[in-house]
């Protein structure tokens, strides 16, 4: 073999090598971002929704972590960091019918809605609580923005038909706007890579589906990230330079409310026939008597209190829904 033809012959191979080394380097990067809870194997982990956002590359489609700086005037600011994505979780249990239940809580959030749409602010986020039932299996998904905004339940293959609201759609539901399936199956038995998938919308964060597939399945067609998992009781004690501070407002009219979460296009457009001039503004969850707050999902002024998701059993009761 002459130099030339070595020469010759080396230059192809150098590009094959190249191109492969892109073929297998591309794809990772190609393949959509999912963020997935991380940790060890617990009924928290396993039940954790995986997310799916549409558009990741965009800064504010991203799950991250809420965090404390000061601004440019010296103030203490509340920002979420899309960086680093965390799972605030609380896990409650509740009594309905003859029954007790165990409500895996999630909670996430967004660095800002982005203008000009309605819901546009800083500091939004999303609850996704699993229901299980006494056999510990996954019953009911429901999923509401951290505000009380655009809830949407979505009953399992679990849920009894006894339980269902009169007049459900098992196949499809429409809520403001999106569909979404009338109901969530899961493999029976449970499997443990069995996985729920929520996916969201780009810049709205509204969720627009919901399934189940297999982890596996999952880590072939998906980026997975893992985002830490964090007690919900953390987000009232947010490091900040040598102390702590709360994600909400802690006195005043505003207690209970996320700091730096205005949304101004709601508070033109709707405070005035809902009579809240915090309304779409994200909130504390949890009991009225301490937040300052109540969590309704209901825009009817006279059905606040009735709607509030804090009592649980009270406010599947109220939408429509009859556990065993």
């Amino acid at each position: 073999m002459t130099p030339g033809t070595a020469s010759r012959l080396a230059l192809p191979a150098f590009m094959l090598l190249a191109l492969t080394a892109c073929a297998t380097a591309v794809p990772d990067k190609a393949r959509p971002l999912a963020y997935v809870a991380g940790g060890a194997d617990s009924p928290a982990v396993r039940y954790a929704p995986l997310i799916i956002p549409e558009q990741a590359r965009q800064r504010y489609n991203r799950v991250g972590t809420a965090a404390a700086r000061r601004n440019a005037q010296g103030e203490a600011e509340i920002f979420i960091d899309s960086a680093s994505p965390t799972y605030y979780f609380q896990q409650r249990e509740f009594r309905a019918g003859l029954s007790r239940y165990t409500n895996l809580i999630y909670r996430v959030h967004f660095e800002r809605v982005p203008y000009l749409h309605l819901t546009s602010g800083k500091n939004g986020g999303l609850f996704i609580i699993v229901t299980l039932d006494p056999a510990q299996r996954p019953l009911l998904i429901t999923t509401v923005h951290t505000c009380g905004c655009y809830l949407a339940f979505l009953p399992t293959s679990f849920m009894p038909d006894s339980a269902f609201p009169d007049g459900w759609n098992k196949d499809r539901q429409r809520v403001f706007g999106i569909d979404l399936p009338g109901q969530v199956p899961f493999s029976q038995p449970l499997s443990g890579q069995q996985r729920l998938v929520i996916t969201v919308k780009d810049a709205t964060h509204r969720v627009t589906g919901a399934h189940v597939a297999d982890l596996e399945g999952l880590r072939n067609g998906y980026r997975l990230i893992d985002a830490a998992m964090a007690p919900m009781a953390q987000l009232k004690r947010l490091p900040f330079e040598d102390a702590s501070i709360s994600f909400y407002h802690e006195n005043g009219p505003a207690k209970g409310y996320v700091r730096n979460a205005a949304k101004p296009f709601e508070l033109l457009l709707m405070s005035w026939w809902v009579f809240d001039a915090r309304v779409g503004v994200d909130k504390e969850y949890g009991p009225a008597a301490e937040t300052g707050t109540v969590f309704y999902t209901s825009l009817r002024p006279w059905k606040r209190k009735a709607s509030d998701m804090w009592p649980f059993a009270d406010f599947l009761a109220f939408w429509g829904w009859n556990l065993p």
